[in-house]
């Protein structure tokens, strides 16, 4: 049965895999190959199954073939001594009874036992998941409250490695003043991504402290944490949902003239006009009925929703059209103004409008100043 469990998880993992990738095995016609994948894990969970199937079947049949031997025993001695004067009819059924009372439980046994195994197997596996080690832990109501008003980030001695490999960040100090535009830029595989992600604290460094107001990040409660600072990714992800619903995602207490007006304050109010529904309109699995450009932008007025003082962003706008990149462009001005921003940039552009730029390489920050100096 642990098999069978173990089994189940990879074939349901094989068969998630391809419906999330569905464009890409379209794209490269890897249908056949994709199929035989998924057969092959639903085999080797048929497999499993039949194995643990016919050892329950064999334990069962067996105890219930002992029962069967038991009482043609009984039966052929009790006939036996019957015949030969020394033993009543009475005394043979009596023996019959008492066999079924041995038999019996022992039958039942072997289900029980079945079934418990396959109990015990599922909750093992509920317990391994239970006993995985969470990367970030939230403080909850222990937490330390954040200072009101603007807020200083501070990276101090900050170091992250993955697991047992290779340091990602060696030793990071940094400071990023209240209402500061900062862009991070570097090479594929410098540390940009980590320095994002240890900000908005979506993991913890392996060694040093990263202080939001002069407070640990692992001292404050997520409730407290998201209220002051806010990830845009560079997929602004969409629920199968309205518009509406989508942008309630940044403040689910507003109402629908808060959520236009956000719009129109981030200068959106052209393309909002030419969306068929409105608010109502349904923007489909992960946003499918909107483009790229258009589920960046309601990713964006989300933003504005919840209103936090630090914003760090994947470069929202580096994988739309030249109109939509406009709207955006216009929109993040707007969305960052008096506002403390980190901008992953894979643009030149980002890069000269921000107030300051962060250089990452190899997992050190080997740069800092502004764009015009450091050129």
């Amino acid at each position: 049965y642990d098999r069978v469990r173990a089994s189940v998880g990879e074939m349901l993992a094989v068969i998630a895999e391809p419906v999330v990738a569905a464009p890409v095995v379209r794209a490269y016609g890897i249908a056949v190959r994709t199929q035989e994948r998924v057969d092959a894990a639903v085999w080797a969970n048929y497999r499993a199954n039949i194995k643990a199937q016919t050892i329950t079947a064999g334990a069962f049949s067996a105890a219930v073939l002992v029962g069967g031997i038991a009482n043609a025993a009984v039966l052929g001695i009790g006939v036996w001594l019957g015949v030969a004067g020394e033993l009543t009819a009475g005394t043979l059924v009596a023996f019959f009874f008492l066999t079924g009372l041995f038999t019996g439980p022992a039958q039942m046994a072997t289900q029980v036992i079945s079934d418990a195994q396959n109990a015990v197997s599922s909750w093992r596996r509920v317990l391994d998941l239970l006993d995985t080690p969470a990367d970030v832990v939230d403080p909850a109501g222990s937490g330390t409250r954040l200072p009101s008003g603007d807020l200083t980030v501070q990276f101090d001695e900050v170091s992250f490695g993955y697991r047992a490999g290779p340091l990602v960040l060696d030793s990071i100090n940094v400071t990023i003043e209240p209402q500061q535009r900062v862009a991070v830029v570097g090479e594929t595989g410098s540390g940009k991504t980590t320095f994002a992600k240890l900000l908005t604290r979506l993991m913890d460094p392996t060694s040093g402290r990263v202080l939001l107001g002069g407070v640990d990040l692992r001292e404050v409660s997520f409730d407290q944490l998201r209220g002051h600072l806010l990830m845009v990714p560079q997929e602004g992800f969409l629920f199968d949902a309205s518009l509406a619903e989508n942008l309630r995602y940044g403040s689910k207490e507003a109402s629908e003239a808060e959520l236009v007006e956000a719009i129109s304050r981030l200068g959106l109010g052209d393309w909002f006009a030419s969306l068929p529904g409105g608010l109502d309109t349904q923007v489909g699995q992960r946003g499918e009925s909107l483009s790229a450009g258009e589920r960046q932008l309601v990713a964006l007025v989300r933003s504005a929703l919840a209103d936090p003082k630090i914003l760090v962003l994947d470069e929202a706008t580096s994988a739309v059209d030249p109109q939509t990149e406009l709207r955006a462009t216009r929109a993040l001005d707007r969305l960052l103004s008096g506002r403390t921003s980190v901008t992953i940039a894979h643009r030149l552009t980002t890069a000269e409008n921000a107030d300051r730029v962060l250089v990452f390489d190899q997992g050190s920050l080997v740069e800092d100043g502004p764009h015009e100096d450091l050129v």
